[in-house]
């Protein structure tokens, strides 16, 4: 039986936000200001993953997961290749060298690939690192890759795979969230 209540104690709730405010602030300083939009869904994460009913259920979300991962991976190949580490910072005035840029991806693949670990060992932690990755990682990172190649008039780096980031990302979502609430309902019935 899949424990649907998600008991977050306080002490997952202050270890959770302290990760947060850590990873946003070395986010910004590692990386600048253009890492705002990821600290923004950092936080809506959090905000879901303390007061949301997802589904702890490892065989309905790891699948899912993982493979957002393996497109993350894809769409940070793209992103690399085709030059997004040069193009997106001069937007906002900023810079990154590309060793900057593939140090942080990997950082934070390592912590995608740590946390399906925890996901396997229904680690209620590790939920904060599926959410950030379905909301930043997929569904903002997608339609903003999209949404700068419409607006730019053309093809911008990583745009090619942004379609399967936003995919996975609102699949995962549903898998956190449409099972959780079906089983809620059939408890209660």
């Amino acid at each position: 039986m899949t424990d649907l209540a998600n008991t977050i104690t306080s002490l997952d709730r202050i270890v959770g936000a302290v990760l947060v405010v850590l990873a946003v602030t070395a986010q910004m300083l590692w990386m600048g200001r253009a890492t705002v939009v990821l600290g923004v869904g950092m936080v809506v994460a959090y905000l879901l993953w303390v007061g949301g009913r997802w589904n702890n259920d490892p065989t309905a979300v790891l699948p899912a997961y993982l493979l957002a991962i393996a497109v993350q991976c894809l769409h940070f190949t793209e992103e690399f290749v085709t030059g997004f580490q040069r193009r997106f910072p001069r937007l906002i005035g900023a810079e990154w060298s590309d060793a900057r840029f593939l140090a942080f991806n990997l950082v934070w693949l390592a912590i995608f690939v740590l946390a399906a670990l925890g996901v396997h060992r229904r680690a209620r932690l590790a939920y904060l690192a599926v959410l950030f990755l379905a909301l930043a990682g997929g569904v903002a990172n997608g339609a903003g890759h999209l949404l700068l190649s419409a607006v730019l008039g053309g093809y911008f780096p990583g745009a090619a795979t942004a379609p399967l980031c936003l995919l996975l990302g609102v699949v995962l979502l549903a898998r956190l969230f449409r099972k959780a609430r079906t089983r809620q309902a059939t408890a209660f019935e």
